[in-house]
């Protein structure tokens, strides 16, 4: 049957229709999928950026808090010292001589020892009684020299002899001008690696026979003094973190494992750097970073002699 002319015309004008309609639902679909699909990319971009920005954002490092004593016979080289406790590590910081030593210390985070010349029985026993105590006892270049001869109960908390200088196999002596090359013995412990930057690789054999020559790293401390023949007297009490080397005006060359280490008290720590002879010494920023790391550092669990 054929279709009416008006009624063939109609019906094909609605398919038409009906083919557009289609066509723009079609259309209309596949920009909501577009859509959708662009809304969620950006969803996953966006959580990506905070992932990346995380992990390249440092964590925020706690602020160390306390107070800071310095005990001294030495002004210059010790204010030094305070401008890097105070301005490096935010440590409130107070300078006193012999006279003037609290007898009580125990308020005090760290307390530093750099007496050259005589020490008395008074501050000695304040000072011993600090680390034994818990304190953290930090002793610097002459803290332990030869005027401690004068101090036995001091070389004992030290575990550490002197000898004369006139000693015929290993006697005190001083090496004056000269080129403090500090060699980091233990390069994973917290003190000698954290934010630590050292100048170079030396190869160093240790004092402590037999040894067999290494590489480590170092960093060199001029114009300053080196001490040799600090005995030790506490077996492996300490825990050595540095050793020294350095040319005589002779040209010979010493190394001892003598320039840096730690170890229990009581219920403290004492801890022993030898650099410190000049100003320069503490302007030196690998070097004063180890001191700040002495004062930073926990022990761990198994070292703790607070337990």
């Amino acid at each position: 049957m054929k279709l009416r002319p008006a009624y063939a015309k109609a019906s094909a004008y609605a398919e038409a229709t009906a083919d557009k309609s289609a066509g723009r639902e079609k259309v209309m679909a596949n920009r909501m999928r577009v859509a959708a699909a662009g809304t969620i990319l950006f969803g996953i971009l966006m959580v990506l950026a905070v992932v990346v920005m995380a992990a390249a954002k440092p964590a925020p490092e706690a602020k160390p808090s306390g107070r800071i004593l310095i005990v001294a016979d030495e002004a210059d080289p010790m204010n030094a010292l305070a401008e890097v406790l105070r301005d490096q590590g935010k440590y409130q910081t107070k300078y006193v001589g012999q006279k003037l030593l609290p007898q009580d210390l125990s308020d005090y985070a760290a307390v530093f020892m750099y007496i050259h010349g005589r020490m008395t029985r008074r501050t000695e026993k304040i000072l011993i009684d600090y680390a034994n105590g818990g304190g953290r006892l930090i002793i610097l270049h002459h803290g332990i020299a030869s005027g401690r001869m004068a101090n036995p109960d001091w070389l004992r908390l030290t575990g550490i002899y002197i000898a004369p200088r006139n000693d015929p196999k290993y006697p005190w002596k001083v090496v004056g001008n000269a080129t403090h090359t500090l060699v980091n013995l233990q390069p994973r412990h917290y003190i000698t690696s954290h934010k630590v930057t050292y100048d170079r690789t030396v190869e160093y054999q240790s004092s402590d026979s037999p040894s067999r020559p290494g590489k480590f790293p170092a960093l060199d401390l001029k114009k300053t003094e080196v001490f040799l023949n600090q005995h030790f007297t506490d077996g492996r009490q300490k825990t050595v973190l540095f050793g020294f080397r350095v040319v005589t005006a002779a040209g010979e060359t010493i190394m001892q494992d003598r320039s840096g280490w730690y170890k229990p008290a009581g219920k403290g720590w004492v801890f022993y750097l030898q650099p410190g002879h000049n100003v320069s010494d503490f302007k030196n920023r690998g070097y004063c970073q180890i001191i700040l790391n002495c004062l930073s550092w926990q022990p761990p669990a198994s070292e703790n002699p607070k337990r």
